[in-house]
């Protein structure tokens, strides 16, 4: 049974609900959810068995469901088509939300209100903790749902999600600051517990985060794209994060390859196979676009082509022959606008990336001839970077030789 940590991060938190979507589709069994602001609201609906709904309410949010504004205003606001009158109600709007410290949250309170049940929460078999910060008393508060006074789990959820820039006020007597910034990413809360095996969903916004050591091992859900920012309250990002945050899930549950697509593994094997079998054409012809030359074929390919081609593509040091041929891949694909929210395996992308030659195979022609007379020139300089590595990709996936 797993734990699963949601962190926090505002508008953010609409992946959540993606990787939650994922977590249920693959049969996972949670027992616990511990989660920060609104890792603590998408957790408490979760817990009351309120998934669906909650995917629902994040499809259709809004500015205006979780601050005092005009949503109309924002949206002109942003695209920067604000006329004289919108200027001087803005100016007004500023000034008051100044005044009163901070922005008014009553539709947010009316939104847990609505949405929230304290009978059901505690019903549940699931465990549910949060985090917030007692300014008042200046103590941190890690709390798990039985410890909570009865009558008061919406007020320590809202707690939980107290951001600076919300509107000062008093809940119980007492004031609260969001969770996010004494620990944003709660699974101590649940190593604590007794839970061993943990799924963390990232949002890497704002806030402490503790360190997560190697021998915990968790399944760790991060996003691959950008995810907005905390207080980006749209239907259309928030829609595009729960397809995101569905996708990035399943790639940590089922160890899919990739860092944009999604590629079930190839192997190890199958990688150092489809290298070392080029032919002394194509392996010719990679050398000329690096620019070697004076070394054995295969330890030109192994030893130079194939480690400054992955430091091109911004692989990291200790990059594998597999990790090595995905991106080759997932470069070819994306120059051709390839759907990247779908489960592929390799010769099903290979085929719809279409091996056809680049546009530019006339001058790396040309340059063959070049090569002979200026032996020192750096193809990087003569060509676009990524042009230089889908003519690579064509000749190391697609077999084409361009000499």
């Amino acid at each position: 049974m797993y734990g699963l940590v949601l962190e926090g991060g505002g508008a953010r938190g609409s992946y959540h609900m993606g990787a939650y979507k994922a977590i249920k589709a693959e049969g996972l069994e949670i027992g616990a959810i511990a989660g920060t602001s609104i890792g603590a609201i998408n957790g408490a609906m979760i817990v009351q068995g309120d998934f669906e709904r909650a995917l629902e309410l994040w499809q259709d949010i809004s500015y205006s469901m979780v601050i005092d504004a005009n949503d109309e205003e924002i949206k002109r606001l942003k695209n920067k088509k604000l006329d004289r009158n919108d200027l001087r109600l803005l100016s007004d709007k500023l000034k008051a939300v100044i005044n009163d410290r901070g922005f008014d949250i009553t539709p947010l309170k009316e939104l847990l209100n609505q949405y929230i049940d304290e009978d059901r929460i505690r019903a549940s078999n699931m465990d549910f903790g949060l985090v917030t910060v007692n300014l008042s008393d200046l103590k941190s508060i890690e709390i798990f749902k039985e410890d909570i006074p009865k009558g008061e789990m919406k007020d320590y959820i809202l707690a939980s999600a107290y951001l600076p820039a919300f509107k000062s006020e008093k809940l119980k007597g007492k004031r609260f600051l969001d969770g996010a910034f004494y620990d944003n990413l709660p699974f101590t809360m649940l190593k604590k517990r007794g839970y061993k095996d943990l799924i963390l969903v990232r949002t890497h916004a704002r806030g402490i985060t503790r360190k997560i050591n190697p021998d915990m091992d968790p399944i760790v859900v991060t996003p691959s794209d950008d995810i907005g920012q905390t207080f980006e309250f749209e239907h259309e990002r928030a829609k595009r994060n729960i397809e995101l945050g569905y996708y990035d899930a399943l790639r940590a549950i089922r160890g899919l390859k990739g860092r944009k697509y999604y590629i079930e593994p190839i192997g190890e094997d199958f990688a150092f196979n489809l290298l070392i079998t080029l032919n002394s054409e194509q392996l010719t012809s990679l050398g000329k676009i690096i620019k070697t030359h004076n070394i054995p074929h295969l330890r030109e390919l192994l030893e130079y082509i194939v480690p400054k081609l992955g430091s091109q593509m911004g692989l990291s040091k200790t990059f594998t022959y597999e990790d090595f041929i995905i991106s080759l891949l997932e470069k070819k694909a994306e120059s051709l606008n390839i759907n990247r929210f779908q489960i592929y395996k390799y010769n099903e992308l290979l085929e719809l990336a279409k091996c056809t030659p680049s546009n530019r195979n006339e001058r790396l022609s040309e340059y063959s001839t070049l090569g002979k007379l200026i032996d020192k020139v750096d193809l990087s300089a003569i060509f676009n970077k990524e042009e230089t590595i889908l003519n690579l990709a064509n000749i190391i996936l697609c077999k084409y030789n361009i000499v």
